[in-house]
């Protein structure tokens, strides 16, 4: 991609200073997008800009100026499409991590999250290859976040018994490490299992196969699989599961706010920098879901992760450069790098 000789410079939107390293980093997802679009364009696989991408591309015509990735999202029949391609159509140098990744590391690589990412492999790229690629860009592990959209079933018990059931296996797996420790994580986990020995229909005893990394990537995969399962039930309404949080009154719930599978019946395209992003041709309906009737005022905010996500990256590179003798910032060495390292 190719982006103006001024994209890279610090500069105030909205009343927000965007820093040049965002920028680069800005322009680094970008290329992961381009990415993934080549792949749903090549085969017919529909995708939606999701959550802060689409609203910038609705509200600022590109990023929220205090935001710092790219999510999109996809119908659950296009999304399982996707993952089960897209190790053999990606191209080189990129990866799917989460649940459905090709081996643990990726697994991991995604975290405790149940949607997939495709990012840049550390594994194939040197630092010169991969800052030559994405504009300066010096952290390793860019990439796109990709949710998938479950049709709910309407009925309201079925609607909280799937999030209750969800909900559990995230705090198991947030509480992994805690329940070992203490010697309670077959108290906490066996009766998980056996609930979705139950749904799923698993009888083989998989569950307990393997260490800790692949007993919890079981669980994930055993729940998306439940939850893929659903698209048959009910077409009318979709959501991301993991958005949904478990009511607390089981008596007092009567459904979720879900979305309309008509939002997504067909597209448009929105501006987005110097490219193009897809969206719902609903967006305005699907934006008052997920913030709000008066999403077009700008609120500030940072990103749950942490803005800006490669902070915990920056101590570490910073050292790497001064024991490489490089005694300059980061910003610097990233508008430079190409000079500084044939130096070396």
């Amino acid at each position: 991609m190719n982006f103006d000789k001024h994209f890279f410079e610090k500069e105030e939107r909205e009343g927000f200073a965007v820093e040049e390293m965002m920028k680069r980093a800005w322009a680094a997802a970008l290329e992961v997008l381009e990415v993934v679009k080549g792949v749903c364009e090549k085969h017919n696989i529909k995708y939606y800009a999701a959550y802060g991408t689409l609203l910038g591309a609705v509200r600022h015509k590109g990023y929220i100026p205090w935001d710092d990735d790219i999510d999109i999202c996809m119908l659950r029949e296009d999304y399982d499409r996707f993952v089960a391609i897209a190790d053999r159509e990606l191209p080189e140098g990129f990866v799917l991590t989460g649940i459905y990744g090709k081996e643990p590391r990726l697994w991991e690589a995604n975290g405790d999250a149940f949607q997939a990412r495709v990012m840049a492999d550390e594994e194939f790229f040197t630092l010169p290859e991969y800052m030559s690629y994405f504009h300066g860009f010096p952290y390793m592990r860019i990439g796109i976040d990709i949710f998938p959209l479950d049709y709910l079933p309407s009925d309201a018990v079925i609607q909280y018994e799937l999030v209750e059931l969800f909900t559990e296996i995230n705090i198991l797996l947030a509480k992994w490490d805690e329940y070992k420790n203490n010697l309670t994580l077959e108290e906490h986990t066996a009766p998980i299992y056996t609930r979705l020995k139950s749904l799923s229909g698993n009888e083989d005893g998989n569950f307990n196969i393997g260490n800790d990394v692949f007993k919890k990537h079981y669980l994930r995969l055993c729940m998306d699989k439940i939850v893929s399962s659903m698209q048959y039930v009910d077409r009318n309404n979709v959501v991301v599961i993991q958005d949904l949080p478990c009511p607390k009154n089981r008596d007092a719930f009567h459904g979720f706010e879900c979305m309309k599978t008509e939002w997504f019946s067909d597209t448009i395209k929105l501006n987005f920098e110097s490219t193009q992003v897809i969206a719902p041709v609903k967006y305005s309906q699907v934006l008052e879901v997920w913030f709000g009737k008066d999403y077009m005022i700008p609120k500030k905010f940072a990103a749950e992760h942490g803005y800006p996500f490669y902070r915990h990256q920056e101590t570490a590179f910073r050292k790497m450069l001064l024991e490489a003798g490089i005694k300059i910032s980061v910003d610097e060495f990233c508008r430079n790098w190409s000079s500084l390292l044939e130096r070396k």
